[in-house]
C-alpha cells in the first residue's frame, strides 16, 4: 500500500508544471527554442507520447538538420506512418515520406530500430547511426517502461533497470565518440545529453540501487522500487557523465505530472489510484505541455550541467541515496563491470 501511495503522490501531487514557480524561467517553445540549423538530434522512445511530441516540437520550432527517432522494431509501414505523423504535425500534411526517411524543407526524420532490453540491439542501433552520421548535438534518453511484471532482459537484468538504465548507459557509451567529435569540430558547439528520469526515483530501495539483485528479476521487490532504482541510476548516470565530460552539458529531468503512461498504469494497478482519475485533469497536463522540460533542457542557455531539473527548469530535490557522493562512483564501477566486455564502435 505504501508503494502505491508513493507513486500516486509522484503522479498527481509531485513536482508542479508551472514554469513561473520559485523563480523558474518562463519558457515558451515557440518563442524560446533557438534556431537549430545544422544540428543532429537523437531521441530514444520517440514512438511514445513524450518522445514523439518532443521530436515534433523540436522540428517545428528549431528546424534541426536531422532527428533520429529510436524505438522498438516495427514494420516499414509503421515507420513511415510515424515519420509522416511527425512531419505533418510539425510542418503540415504536404510532406510525403519515403522508406524510413521523411525529408521536410529543413529537417530529416530517420527511424532506427532499438530494443533497450538487448545489448546486441543497442549496439546495432549505434552502429547504424554512426554509419549514417558523423555529428550528434543532442542525445535525449527518453525511452522507458513502468509497471512490467517481474522479468529480465536478454542479458538477465531486471527489466526496468535493464531497459531504463543499462541499455541507455550502453547507448551513451557507444555514441560518446560522436558527441565528443561534434563538440570539437563544430564552431560554437553546444552538445548535450538529456536524461529523462522521474521523481519516482524516490521510490527506490533505501540504498538507491540493490546492485546484488539487479541481475535477477527482483521478484521480491514491488514494482515502484524496481522502477525507482532504474530512475535513480539514470540520475547517477547524469552525474557520472557531467563529471567525466565537462565539455558536454548533461542534465537529468523529471517531466512532471502528465496524463500519460504512468498515470494510466496506476489506474490499472490500484483501486485507490482509480479514485484519483476524475480529479487528474486538475493536477496533470497534456503531453504537449508536459514536454516543456524536455525542450527546455535540450535548448535553454540557462541549463547547468550536472543538475536534476523538475518542470520547468527548477533544480529538483534528490533522494538521500543520490545525495550520497559515493553513489555515482559505485554506479560507475558496477556499470563498467556489466558493460566491460562490449567493444566500442571505434
Amino acid at each position: 500500500m505504501s508503494n502505491i501511495l508513493d507513486m500516486i503522490r509522484v503522479v498527481l501531487f509531485g513536482s508542479h508544471n508551472d514554469a513561473s514557480r520559485n523563480g523558474a524561467p518562463a519558457f515558451s517553445p515557440a518563442q524560446d527554442i533557438p534556431t537549430m540549423a545544422g544540428k543532429v538530434i537523437f531521441i530514444t522512445g520517440a514512438a511514445g507520447d513524450l518522445g514523439r511530441e518532443t521530436a515534433i516540437a523540436l522540428a517545428r520550432y528549431g528546424r534541426p538538420s536531422r532527428i533520429y527517432i529510436a524505438d522498438l522494431p516495427r514494420s516499414d509501414d509503421a515507420k513511415q506512418a510515424l515519420t509522416h505523423q511527425i512531419d505533418s504535425e510539425a510542418y503540415g500534411d504536404s510532406i510525403s515520406p519515403t522508406s524510413e526517411t521523411a525529408v521536410t524543407t529543413s529537417t530529416e526524420i530517420h527511424y532506427l530500430d532499438l530494443d533497450l532490453a538487448s545489448f546486441d540491439s543497442v549496439r546495432k542501433c549505434a552502429q547504424k547511426f554512426a554509419a549514417q552520421d558523423q555529428r550528434l548535438d543532442i542525445l535525449i534518453l527518453n525511452a522507458g517502461i513502468i509497471r512490467v511484471p517481474p522479468a529480465t532482459t536478454m542479458e538477465g537484468y531486471e527489466i526496468h533497470f535493464g531497459v531504463n538504465y543499462l541499455g541507455h548507459a550502453l547507448l551513451t557509451r557507444l555514441l560518446m565518440p560522436v558527441l565528443l567529435r561534434t563538440n570539437q569540430r563544430q564552431p560554437g558547439a553546444d552538445v548535450r545529453v538529456v536524461v529523462v528520469s522521474s521523481e519516482g526515483h524516490v521510490s527506490a530501495p533505501k540504498q538507491g540501487v540493490d546492485f546484488d539483485l539487479v541481475k535477477t528479476s527482483c521478484s521480491n521487490l514491488p514494482y515502484p522500487k524496481r522502477y525507482g532504482q532504474s530512475k535513480t541510476a539514470l540520475i547517477g548516470l547524469m552525474k557520472v557523465l557531467s563529471r567525466d565530460y565537462p565539455q558536454i552539458k548533461t542534465v537529468a529531468i523529471h517531466p512532471g505530472r502528465i496524463l500519460t503512461g504512468m498515470a494510466r498504469s496506476l489506474w490499472k494497478e490500484s483501486t485507490l489510484a482509480r479514485l484519483t482519475k476524475p480529479i487528474a485533469p486538475f493536477f496533470c497536463v497534456p503531453v504537449t505541455t508536459g514536454i516543456r522540460n524536455h525542450l527546455w533542457a535540450a535548448t535553454s542557455s540557462e541549463v547547468v550541467s550536472g543538475t536534476y531539473y523538475e518542470p520547468v527548469g527548477v533544480p529538483g530535490k534528490l533522494s538521500p541515496a543520490l545525495q550520497d557522493e559515493t553513489f555515482p562512483e559505485r554506479l560507475r564501477e558496477w556499470t563498467d563491470n556489466a558493460l566491460g566486455g562490449i567493444d566500442s564502435l571505434e
